[in-house]
């Protein structure tokens, strides 16, 4: 028998490592790969991304536009091998969060966590908001419903959402599988017919010699095309709550970011095939004739996606309470082992929000002029600063080699470059919109810093993260 068998048949257990976790009270070491995968996926949206972006990609890159997809899918997996080297690591709700407050310190991972938590939330109002309208039409069979309607809907799902997150991670995450497996099936289904109607001539996709290639275009496309992408590392926030996090969420990570890819590489081909031959005309719904059930698709991948959005941001908020930075109501957990109370909170905000924009004469299109920036700034920022963590992580860890440099060094470029790029735009385009995101951000990580100047202890616990406990583990013997 070996060491190992004998010390299982045993079951000493040890009395060193402390009773509770510091994210005691959540539900730990229960979920799956797939809960991880289903929560990433969802948080994408790309049933709904697909119905809506690629005509309007097409208008922004013309040829290039597939192109850009698969810029952007390579950029994402890039990411998302810069976030495994942390998974592997750290498992911790706080995600990119904490990462980047393990490699570049305190402060910074504010700056990225501020970062995260807007763009995930302006996301989830987005989404949410888009989703109701779209399910409003539908009930009152008009295209252009009352906003006191929308209004109602958005506050009829946000409580749905919170009823939801408040029943447990399984729940939330098994409701997100099906919804988004079955709209992203119904998707393949409709882009399989789009390019059957084209002939599946893909030649269509590829840049010609006439084609005005420049740097600014691929840009362009790059920077719309990543929003569609943004989210797809969310499922690292449940780390603590999966079985074996260090192998799952690494793998479940690679398993998101390389599916997302082909759905959208996929989907992108097919729409692009119709808009390409006929840029005024052809749809999916003029197509199949199905616009109610494009409608509905739409409408049911946002609301997944809204909930997914603030599924992740609980937990990081969760990771925050429990450091000091945020109120306690944000670190309490239910008897379900879930922050039920601070995602209450957080589904509150995503949903008055728009409640109130609509009540005193607003519009959706005027909640994306600040949500759309809000989430692209957010997310790429978020994922540029945990690119340039990583190989200082490695190096204080005395792991640092070529290889983990070579694979944050190239994200990193080219995060900042769509970042800059898209700054540069959206100020020209929409001032008020920039202005707004930085105005937040910047009044966000303010609050934060104020916090860590006047409460020491907190600056000393940012980074928290789990870690094993006496009953994760049995003792060998052989210690000191």
């Amino acid at each position: 028998m070996s060491a190992l068998a004998e010390a299982i048949r045993k079951r000493q257990p040890r009395t060193d490592l402390g009773a509770a976790s510091p994210f005691a009270g959540l539900r730990r070491r229960h979920a799956g790969t797939i809960d991880v995968v289903a929560q990433s996926v969802a948080a994408t949206a790309p049933a709904g991304v697909l119905l809506i972006h690629p005509s309007a990609l097409f208008a922004r890159s013309g040829h290039l536009a597939f192109l850009d997809v698969v810029i952007t899918a390579t950029l994402v997996i890039g990411i998302a091998l810069v976030l495994g080297m942390f998974a592997r690591r750290i498992s911790s709700t706080g995600s990119i969060y904490t990462f980047v407050a393990r490699g570049l310190g305190p402060r910074t991972g504010l700056v990225a966590g501020a970062a995260l938590a807007l763009g995930s939330l302006a996301i989830a109002l987005s989404t949410l908001t888009s989703g109701a309208s779209r399910v409003t039409q539908l009930v009152m069979s008009t295209p252009d419903p009352p906003m006191w309607a929308v209004a109602v809907f958005t506050v009829g799902f946000g409580v749905v959402i919170a009823a939801v997150i408040s029943r447990g991670l399984r729940m939330s995450t098994r409701m997100l599988l099906v919804i988004e497996t079955i709209a992203v099936l119904a998707v393949i289904a409709l882009s399989l017919a789009a390019l059957a109607f084209a002939g599946w001539d893909l030649q269509l996709l590829v840049p010609t010699a006439t084609t005005d290639v420049s740097v600014e275009a691929i840009m362009a496309g790059v920077s719309f095309a990543l929003i569609g992408f943004v989210g797809f590392e969310s499922g690292v926030a449940l780390a603590p709550e999966t079985r074996r996090p260090f192998a799952t969420v690494p793998r479940a990570l690679l398993l998101s970011a390389g599916a997302i890819s082909v759905v959208m590489l996929v989907g992108t081909a097919a729409q692009l095939s119709l808009v390409v031959e006929d840029p005024q005309g052809a749809s999916l719904v003029a197509i199949t004739g199905f616009g109610g059930v494009v409608d509905g698709i739409v409408a049911v991948s946002f609301l997944a996606c809204a909930l997914a959005m603030t599924n992740a941001a609980s937990r990081v908020a969760f990771a925050m309470s429990r450091e000091g930075l945020l109120p306690s109501v944000f670190g309490r957990t239910s008897a379900r082992g879930v922050p039920a109370a601070g995602a209450l909170v957080l589904t509150s905000v995503v949903t008055l929000i728009p409640v109130a924009v609509f009540a005193l004469g607003g519009t959706r299109q005027e909640l994306r002029m600040l949500t759309s920036p809000a989430a692209l700034i957010g997310f790429a920022l978020a994922y540029a600063l945990v690119c340039l963590a990583a190989p200082v992580f490695l190096s204080r860890i005395g792991e640092l080699t070529w290889r983990p440099v070579l694979l944050a060094g190239v994200p990193l470029v080219a995060l900042l470059a769509v970042l800059v790029f898209f700054v540069r735009q959206t100020a020209l385009a929409n001032p008020l919109g920039l202005a707004g995101t930085v105005a937040i951000l910047g009044a966000l990580v303010a609050a934060g810093m104020v916090r860590l100047a006047r409460h020491p202890a907190i600056f000393l616990r940012v980074g928290m993260h789990d870690s094993p406990i006496d009953t994760d583990c049995i003792d060998a013997g052989g210690r000191p």
